[in-house]
């Protein structure tokens, strides 16, 4: 990993709880679970270098449902990918605090729910019991079971994607990320895709689903309405590079249903929190403008 800026070597870590000092830290267990300090990425392109992250500093709780927002292009799936593995950061470190290292760390749920077209539901949700678990075939096939019962998803577990509504194909992804019984979802727009219908009734589904257990989340969104009915705190980034622009803890005592929805208390958070990502998103757009307005002139 190259140096970037004159910062130290970056680094992602994956901390054992046991031997790291993590101080007085608000957090709804008391704890933080991912510490992100000067973290930044940047994307190579043919003529230059696209910085898309940071420096971003940010705590997420132990058991805290977060919620990411900001303008299109400001960093948050690259956040949520850093935060994942699935990318390194170019400055500035992530640390990922794992309690139990018998469990699965971090488990990643797509927008396009990224199942398997050739498995069938069953199969699709054992996939990640079969790659990282030692779990024995009696083991899987009861997890397997409990998943598909949970998830409305019995009837069809001998199906193929294909013959599946979106929502059911989504069910499936977040079914198969759950399997492994991960310590941190993360969710990248998982519910973007789909009608307006559907998606309320996934929220609501999902978030009952959460109240379950409390595990760590981290869910990128576009919608502000769904952000603050999920979230235990929506961080506002600004747009690219992205930065942590604000923060809003959500009031909403919990469990939430969704007559929360109609109270007025909920519309004002939601427009309250508007006012501040406004300014980012016109930011953005008019970055963008200004983008189209060179490259014409280049062109010219």
């Amino acid at each position: 990993m190259s140096q970037a800026m004159g910062e130290r070597e970056p680094a992602m870590r994956q901390v054992d709880p046991t031997t790291t000092e993590r101080g007085d830290r608000p957090a709804a267990s008391g704890t933080a679970r991912i510490v992100a300090q000067r973290l930044e990425r940047l994307y190579a392109t043919r003529k230059s270098e696209v910085k898309a992250l940071g420096p971003l500093d940010l705590e997420v709780r132990d058991g805290e449902f977060l919620c990411v927002v900001g303008p299109s292009g400001c960093g948050k799936s690259t956040f949520l990918r850093l935060v994942g593995g699935l990318v390194r950061p170019t400055a500035g470190e992530i640390d990922v605090i794992h309690d139990d290292p018998a469990r699965h760390l971090v488990s990643i749920v797509f927008q396009d729910h990224s199942i398997f077209p050739w498995q069938t539901v069953e199969q699709n949700v054992r996939t990640g019991l079969d790659i990282a678990t030692n779990l024995t075939k009696v083991e899987k096939k009861t997890r397997v079971d409990e998943l598909l019962d949970l998830m409305g998803l019995a009837a069809f577990a001998r199906s193929y994607p294909a013959s599946l509504s979106g929502g059911m194909r989504q069910r499936v992804s977040i079914a198969r990320a759950l399997a492994v019984d991960p310590e941190i979802l993360l969710m990248d727009e998982p519910f973007g895709s789909l009608d307006a219908q559907l998606r309320t009734i996934l929220q609501e589904e999902l978030i009952q689903l959460w109240e379950q257990d409390r595990r760590t989340v981290i869910f990128v969104t576009h919608a502000l309405d769904e952000a603050i009915f999920l979230g235990d705190r929506v961080v506002i980034m600004s747009a690219r590079p992205g930065v942590l622009r604000s923060e809003v803890e959500v009031p909403f005592p919990r469990p939430r249903s969704h007559d929360l929805r109609g109270t007025s208390e909920f519309a004002e958070l939601v427009q309250r929190t508007w006012d501040v990502l406004r300014d980012e998103v016109v930011a953005e757009l008019e970055e963008a403008r200004a983008v189209g307005r060179s490259a014409d002139g280049a062109r010219r």
